[in-house]
């Protein structure tokens, strides 16, 4: 009997106990990366960008990253976002050029001399209202550039007429209409096209930066490159609406302390890191050939795309004002770096 009176007291005892409680599971967010996962603009950028929300939200959000063509490539990520395919993006501006009109000014050659001024006085048109229509249908999260597109090459080309019979990859119109300025004809290609097209003569050459040499293997398919001012490629991070909304507010609160200009000024730091990476790497190598625009030749191409900047301003709405906007910027950014 006492036996059996202990057993009852000791479940009784179990029953009264508290239950143990354990933290919800976070919200995974899934965030199209359409590059190589050994990217610099994944390793340096969006990894640890990912990393710091999860941390600040505490626990409450994760954002998984999926590299490659999985989730979305270059020509439909932005749309892949809109629709809720994914929650998250990185994309180039480049397939999707013909949406954003005002924000190709930074497209625009001889603008900007770096990528960390050309990537804040980005996200600053779009802070201060200039470009922000361009964006309703996202919540942004970042806006920066890579580096000044240059010429890498199967032949050396060292002034324009080099150009004349070269088929050149070109990402954007913009920089489609400058190879054509050039003496060159342009073919319209995605980063992941790259290395197949060169590899089987469909191109003689791709016109971008170096932050996509290395992870599109650019050197095994090409010998000559030359620095030129071509404009940077711009970029962007975006995420789904709903998404955010559907979020706890600390998971919101995470993002957005992480995001806007402390985002893009990380990934325009990425971007120069990568530029003097790609470059420095492939000079080390045999058989590669560096080279920059002589002076007076490089104010030669500024003469001959001069036409290509005045076109832009007068097809792009209100772009005298968006052109004008953008140089205050980069004037004001170039200052600040300079401190």
């Amino acid at each position: 009997m006492k036996t059996i009176l202990a057993l009852v007291l000791a479940l009784a005892a179990c029953a009264a106990a508290p239950v143990p409680t354990f933290a919800a599971d976070p919200i995974v967010l899934r965030f199209a990366y359409p590059a190589p996962p050994n990217g610099r603009a994944n390793v340096w950028g969006f990894t640890p960008w990912a990393e710091e929300v999860s941390k600040a939200s505490g626990g409450a959000v994760e954002i998984k990253i999926f590299p490659g063509t999985s989730m979305g490539d270059y020509r439909n990520v932005y749309d892949r976002t809109i629709n809720a395919v994914v929650d998250l993006a990185y994309g180039i501006f480049g397939p999707i050029s013909s949406d954003f009109p005002k924000s190709m000014v930074t497209t625009l050659p001889f603008e900007a001399d770096n990528v960390e001024v050309s990537s804040l006085a980005f996200w600053r048109l779009y802070q201060n209202g200039t470009i922000t229509d361009e964006f309703t249908r996202v919540r942004l999260l970042a806006l920066w550039d890579f580096s000044d597109s240059g010429l890498h090459t199967k032949k050396l080309v060292k002034v324009a007429g080099d150009l004349r019979g070269l088929k050149i990859s070109a990402g954007t119109r913009v920089l489609g209409e400058m190879v054509e300025k050039l003496g060159g004809t342009p073919v319209q290609l995605q980063p992941t096209d790259y290395y197949q097209s060169m590899q089987r003569g469909l191109v003689d050459g791709v016109s971008t930066s170096w932050p996509a040499v290395l992870p599109f293997k650019l050197q095994e398919v090409t010998s000559f490159h030359l620095d030129a001012a071509l404009g940077p490629a711009p970029a962007y991070t975006v995420m789904n609406k709903e998404s955010f909304a559907k979020l706890p507010e600390a998971a919101q609160k995470a993002i957005d302390s992480l995001s806007g200009e402390g985002f893009s000024r990380r990934m325009g730091n990425a971007a120069l890191r990568m530029e003097v990476e790609g470059r420095d790497a492939v000079g080390s190598m045999p058989g590669q050939h560096l080279a920059a625009l002589d002076p007076a030749e490089a104010a030669k191409w500024k003469q001959l795309l001069t036409p290509i900047t005045e076109q832009w301003v007068k097809d792009t709405p209100n772009g005298a004002a968006v052109l004008a906007a953008y140089r205050t910027e980069v004037a004001k950014a170039r200052k600040e770096f300079a401190r």
